[in-house]
């Protein structure tokens, strides 16, 4: 991605909404392996264990893309993985100043149409 400058007041918006952020998605995370183990009928345990395995491997790159390597010149990066995944709200998203809110919304278009 090619790396903008990313406003202060904006880093530190997005180093405010961090900790919610990653709460949010170990909740999702959290509630798909609940799911996987209460939906396991008798016998299919092994079933389940790797499903729930493979689920977790999963989800743990996507907690890696969206909060590791935590710098500024990463945060448009971080931005939109919180944007795609909707792990902030319109609200919150409502902080960031017009610019980057616009940067985001162009990406997440470009995404969709790949």
């Amino acid at each position: 991605m090619n790396r903008m400058p990313f406003p202060e007041p904006d880093w530190k918006v997005l180093s405010r909404l961090k900790p919610l952020a990653l709460e949010r998605l170990c909740r999702r995370i959290l509630d798909e392996a609940q799911a996987i183990i209460a939906g396991a009928a008798e016998g299919e345990s092994h079933r389940a264990y790797l499903t729930l395995y493979r689920r977790i491997h999963e989800r743990d790159r996507l907690i890696a893309d969206c909060f590791d390597h935590w710098s500024r010149s990463r945060a448009l990066e971080h931005l939109l993985l919180w944007r795609q995944h909707h792990l902030i709200s319109d609200e919150e998203f409502a902080a960031f100043s017009e610019e980057t809110r616009a940067v985001i919304e162009w990406l997440l278009g470009e995404t969709r149409q790949r």
